[in-house]
């Protein structure tokens, strides 16, 4: 502010910053009209408090620069500079970024507990700042999607969750603003926001400062004081009149024009009660016409208007040469018109610049503008038509990069290399998608945008790799996907596009796309998920989604439930409307149901079906007719926060409700009433509520814990469930009301029991992000659990494992799923605005299934003549495969209630036996695959490891109960007591070739040899693991003992002496899970949960070769095939693999040491740990594979690889790389 203006205002501040004002808040809203002066003042306050060091951050919003009108990095931003002011406040933010960087993405509501309130109160716990330290947020108006944000952050502000901070606001009064800032609210007192509104202070205060303004820039020109006094007056109480008039009287391209300039503008005659508006309005229109001279032609005059509406709408400030180009108008022309409009633009750094936000409204609106009025649809269709033929100069190797084996950084030159992409060029790729959704898409454009997607999307991802702007890939498709919803071809192009993007071409950027709601059908066929645009129907037969497409909201849908009978579904969405849907046509039914003034977050039906009940951030509950769509009585109010979830009671009788305000209601369906007092126990957000199937407890999910209440009473029942690391999201009973089940923020679903509060289990963990809603099936058995990691899954209640594999499909969050009646269709709902059905049962079968196990593969193990492999998995079956094809023989052999641990042929084929998490031991016939008798049962806990003697005759097992026992193979009956001995589990046990001997290792970190008949202890325990002793075997001849163990290494012992014989095998980075000898006794194979194996030289005691690598998971078990060339590796990435070992050294081609002569061949490339493919003699990796397919990547090594999802074999026939990559593309 000019020295001597605004004194009231700013000393106003300055009391509330030192806390001597009379009513001391937390947070000041300055609230004013455009051209008010807020951001000058915002600047002031800015020098003044950053002067007393008091200054912590700030945020200036501005329409015209893309990062700072992103809502997403206020918080962000804020935090940043807070940990500059604090170093406390850093060292906490550090640690929990450390943890998960992701955190930054998350949404505004909970950045701001994660980036700002947590850190914050360690900061306060210390004492340390005697003062307040003050943030400053300017021009909250000029922010798109502000009130996300404001709708977290002010009752923060106002409920004291930062103590000791202080928020300076600014803004224009607009109404959405207005209903965070200054709705009455009952808030605690001295909790309300101070305010100060500059379009209500006294008109002769503001002239009075506007009169010392306007002196002390124009005091040179010797002004009249009458023609003085005209121009204080002509400004009003607007500042940005006065500061514009400085500007164009003081153009310095035309100082000769001053005095005339003024005496045009004092000669303006005056309109008696004239807005404000129309004041700045008539300065504006002066200005525009002194740049744009009547005497131009119609031509002339359409390019000067051309550049100024091309500066209004551009997605960011732009150059002189930039606008040239993209208009195809003269340079010069251009610069002539910024100079004329120096009133209202500026230039920094050749950038041009808006002085003001109200001059883009005044030329925007055609009733204040006239024939300068800029049609935003119209320039938007201009830049899109512009951008798209700038785009045409795309082309492949853009930047004539010299070999593909090169990483862009590493290319001699780059920065030279990038400006093959002009700054025209590179505006074009980064924002048409930003004026493309601004269009209304006529034909022209749609042709122009088609061709693009086809001839040139693909150039465009390489140009923006080259310039580091991979994610706004993202954004350009995101928001032109929005609108292309009804332009089907396209669509689907784009989304083929948009998926290859997200799932392949881009392997450094990852999305946050987060399922955010589910919903079981009564049957448990059906699935109904949500994500944040998208609702999508699920078969949960096939696992697929349902061919249905149901499209209506025009905002984030976030909740969707299937009515009683599953003919209907019904949405709620932040566009403030719930709708209904038909599950079969997936027509809208009705009009959209209205009356919610902010988001519909939750969205139920009655049980009888004739009533919807929603809840919503404008803190009400609604009730509302299925058949006339007519809201039933008054909103329910109460809450004095966004309510997130509703339910009705099983009689339909009452409604619960839970919300941000802390605490859980009970309303009456029939009056509205609120029924007794509020639930009050939850120390954050209520973010979830359920009624018991009897109606008797409702339970709720918060702040970590998970709670019981007596609906009659409102009292807790019992005391919190624990165990949550993070917010809980979802909760549910039971059907059968025994159980609790519940999802949180920590990526886990955890089963509780009702009666005890106990966790039932341990933790459901396979989500990699947070899941956001849990459900039971109808009969129990199942749970469905939707996440942040973008997939749903399902599980087993008794078992606590899941079921198949995750249903993937979504691309963004999922806010709701659910099952329809008959368990036959899914819908969820999504962030596209779109609500989807998806039908899949009664397609045709396409080709025949693949086999394979659906979890781990814990055990291998070959037949005597090596024509198959059984392998025993977590899925709870054993399964038979051809050696030679990989194919399954027969069905899988089922029967096990648990994991099948191990798994033994025979010595002559006809028989497996399998041991078991169920504690029992089964035998099955190979030919027929039917069990052979009984379960063999003794053990008291889990079987971990069994094995045939070398007659058959006899079994051997070992347990978690820390015992091995003998069984008789015709009898089933045990043979003689325990072998006792171990004091901990027995992980492994095996015959000697003569049968007289079995040995076993234990998680006591002992082997031990006993004699078979006797069951008698043979010397003792051999002694050297520093960990548990996972596996062990007998050499061929048995005169030596293999052990692997979790202390990393391989041991080799003299079975005769017990002695170890030379130092451990060193080398896996991991637990050793598995070990076997050759059949000569001259090498042994290892398997580890550092995903590799290695063969070890068993004479010299060391390795061979380079670690075999291919499993993406544990390698938990291997054995050795014939003349010990090959292997059989079994791992917990559910796949059996075959490998030819002697591989490494047998290429005979010659290998030349540059980059253009690299050999390529399918047998001699590796992928890394981050997924490039790389050959002999070059450093750089040839390309890239995705995460996804590395698990079913065939390696050069594999004879054979069985999965039952297939797998993906490369071929470098074609292979063209290094320096002669261009060549893939013809000219």
């Amino acid at each position: 502010c000019t020295p001597g203006t605004r004194e009231k205002i700013l000393n106003d501040i300055d009391e509330w910053v030192n806390g001597t004002s009379l009513v001391n808040t937390l947070g000041y809203w300055l609230c004013g009209m455009a051209g008010t002066g807020k951001s000058t003042i915002s600047k002031s306050v800015c020098d003044t408090i950053g002067n007393k060091n008091m200054l912590a951050a700030t945020f200036f919003c501005s329409r015209q620069i893309p990062e700072c009108r992103d809502h997403s990095k206020i918080i962000p931003t804020i935090a940043y500079q807070l940990a500059q002011f604090s170093l406390i406040f850093a060292k906490e933010l550090v640690t929990t970024l450390q943890a998960d960087p992701n955190k930054v993405f998350r949404p505004p509501s909970e950045q701001l507990d994660i980036l700002l309130v947590e850190p914050w109160a360690k900061v306060v716990s210390t004492g340390i700042y005697s003062y307040t330290p003050v943030i400053i947020i300017d021009a909250l108006d000029e922010c798109e999607n502000i009130e996300s944000v404001l709708g977290t952050l002010i009752p923060a502000i106002q409920n004291q969750r930062m103590p000791g901070l202080k928020f300076l606001l600014t803004s224009r009064p607009e109404i959405y603003i207005y209903k965070h800032l200054d709705a009455p609210k009952p808030v605690p007192a001295g909790s309300q926001l101070q305010k100060m509104y500059l379009h209500n202070v006294e008109e002769c205060l503001v002239q009075e400062d506007i009169a010392k303004y306007l002196f002390d820039k124009l005091q040179d020109l010797n002004i009249a004081q009458a023609d003085m006094r005209k121009l204080v007056e002509s400004s009003g109480k607007l500042f940005i009149y006065a500061a514009t008039l400085v500007k164009y009287i003081c153009d310095p391209d035309f100082l000769d024009l001053a005095l005339s300039r003024v005496q045009k503008m004092t000669s303006i005659d005056s309109i008696p009660n004239r807005s404000q508006t129309q004041a700045l309005d008539q300065l504006y229109s002066t200005i525009l016409k002194n740049a744009i001279p009547e005497r131009l032609t119609p031509d002339e005059r359409k390019d000067y208007l051309a550049i100024i509406h091309t500066i209004i709408t551009a997605g960011r400030p732009l150059t002189c040469r930039i606008i040239s180009k993209l208009l195809g108008i003269e340079k010069e022309k251009v610069e002539a018109t910024v100079s004329r409009m120096q009133s209202v633009f500026y230039v920094s750094n050749q950038l041009i610049y808006i002085f003001h936000a109200s001059f883009a409204d005044y030329i925007t609106t055609e009733a204040r503008s006239d024939i300068m009025h800029c049609n935003e649809i119209e320039s938007h269709t201009l830049l899109s038509y512009a951008s798209l033929n700038h785009m045409n100069n795309l082309r492949f190797n853009i930047c004539d990069l010299p070999s593909s084996f090169l990483a862009d950084k590493d290319v001699p030159g780059i920065e030279d290399k990038l400006k093959n992409i002009s700054d025209t060029l590179d505006y074009a790729c980064t924002y048409w998608g930003y004026h493309v959704a601004r269009t209304n898409g006529n034909g022209g454009l749609m042709k122009a945008l088609d061709k693009f997607v086809e001839n040139k999307s693909v150039f465009w991802i390489e140009a923006m790799n080259l310039m580091k702007k991979l994610p706004v890939c993202h954004e350009n498709i995101d928001c032109v996907l929005q609108w292309l919803m009804d332009k089907i071809n396209l669509h689907n192009v784009m989304k083929m596009e948009h998926k290859m993007l997200r799932r392949e071409a881009i392997h450094t950027w990852e999305t946050t796309a987060a399922i955010r709601s589910i919903s079981l059908s009564s049957d448990g066929k059906r699935l109904v998920s949500g994500d944040d645009v998208n609702i999508k129907l699920w078969d949960l037969i096939s696992g697929k989604e349902l061919d249905i497409s149901i499209e209506g909201h025009d905002d984030h849908v976030n909740s969707v439930a299937f009515s009683p009978d599953g003919t209907r579904i019904v949405s709620g969405s932040s566009d403030r409307t719930i709708r209904l849907w038909d599950t079969e046509t997936g027509a809208q039914i009705g009009e959209p149901l209205q009356g919610h003034n902010d988001y519909v977050n939750s969205v139920a039906f009655s049980p009888d079906g004739t009533r919807i009940v929603s809840g919503s951030s404008d803190r009400t509950i609604r009730l509302w007719d299925t058949e006339t769509g007519a809201q039933i009585g008054e909103p329910l109010q109460g809450h004095n926060d966004y309510v997130n979830s509703v339910a009705f009671s099983p009689d339909g009788t009452r409604i619960a409700s839970g919300s941000n305000d802390k605490t859980i209601r009970l309303w009456d369906t029939v009056t509205g009433a609120q029924i007794g007092e509020s639930f009050q126990g939850h120390d954050n957000y209520v973010r979830s509520v359920a009624f018991s199937a009897d109606g008797t407890r409702i339970v709720s999910g918060s702040d970590k814990t998970i709670r019981l209440w007596d609906t009659a009473t409102g009292t807790q029942i019992g005391e919190p469930l624990l165990g949550h690391d993070h917010w809980v999201n979802s909760v549910a009973f039971s059907p059968d009301n025994t159980r609790i089940v519940s999802g949180s923020d920590d990526n886990t679903i955890r089963l509780w029991d009702t009666a005890t509060g106990a966790q039932i289990g341990e933790p459901l963990q396979g989500h990699h992000n947070w899941v956001n809603s849990v459900a039971f099936s109808s009969d129990g058995t199942r749970v469905v659990s939707g996440s942040s990691d973008k997939t749903i899954r399902f599980w087993d209640t008794a078992t606590g494992i899941q079921i198949g594999e995750p249903l993937q499909g979504h691309d963004y969050w999922v806010t709701s799923v659910a099952f329809s009646a008959d368990g036959t269709r899914i819908v969820s709902g999504s962030y596209d605005n779109t609500i989807s059905l998806w039908e899949t049962v009664t397609r045709a079968q396409i080709g025949e299934p693949l086999q394979g196990h659906d979890e781990w593969v814990r055990s291998v193990a070959l037949s005597a003549d090596e024509t198959r492999i059984v392998s025993g998995s977590a899925d709870k079956t054993i399964r038979l495969w051809d050696t030679m094809t990989g194919a399954q023989i027969g069905e899988p052999l089922q029967g096990h209630s648990s994991w099948v641990n191990s798994v033994a042929f025979s010595a002559d084929g006809t028989r497996i036996v399998s041991g078991s998490y169920d504690n029992t031991i089964r035998l099955w016939d190979t030919t027929t695959g039917a069990q052979i008798g009984e379960p063999l049962q003794g053990h008291d806990y889990w079987v971990t490891s069994v094995a045939f003697s070398a007659d058959g005759t006899k079994i051997v097992s070992g347990s978690d109960d820390k015992t091995i026992r003998l069984w008789d193979t015709v009898t089933g009956a045990q043979i003689g007591e325990n072998f006792q001995g171990h004091e901990h589990c027995v992980n492994s046990v095996a015959f000697s070739a003569d049968g007289t001997r079995i040995i076993s290792g234990s998680s006591d970190k002992t082997i031990r040899l006993w004699d078979a008949v006797t069951g008698a202890q043979l010397g003792e325990p051999l002694q050297g693991h520093d960990h548990w002793v996972n596996s062990v075997a007998f050499s061929p001849d048995g005169t030596r003992i293999v052990s692997g163990s979790s202390d990393r290494t391989i041991r080799l012992w003299d079975t005769a002496t017990g002695a170890p014989i030379g130092e451990p095998l060193q080398g896996h980075g991991d637990w050793v899970r598995s070990v076997a000898f050759s059949a000569d006794g001259t090498r042994i194979v290892s398997g580890s949960t550092d995903k590799t194996i290695r063969l070890w030289d068993t004479a010299k005691g060391a390795q061979i070769g380079e670690p075999v690598q291919g499993h993406d998971h544990y390698v938990t078990s291997v054995v050795f095939l014939g003349d010990g060339t090959r292997i059989v590796s079994g791992s917990s990435d559910k796949t059996i693999r075959l490998w030819h070992v002697a591989i490494d050294g047998q290429i005979q081609e010659s290998l030349q040491d540059t980059l253009s002569d690299v050999y390529f061949s399918n047998t001699n490339w590796k992928l890394s740990e981050d997924g490039w493919i790389h050959f002999p003699n070059q450093y750089q990796g040839v390309f890239w594979i995705p995460k996804q397919y590395r698990v079913l990547l065939w390696r050069p090594q594999n004879t054979s690889l069985i999965s039952k999802y297939g797998y993906t074999k490369l071929s470098f026939n074609k292979c063209v790389c290094g320096e002669n990559w261009t060549t893939c593309i013809a000219s």
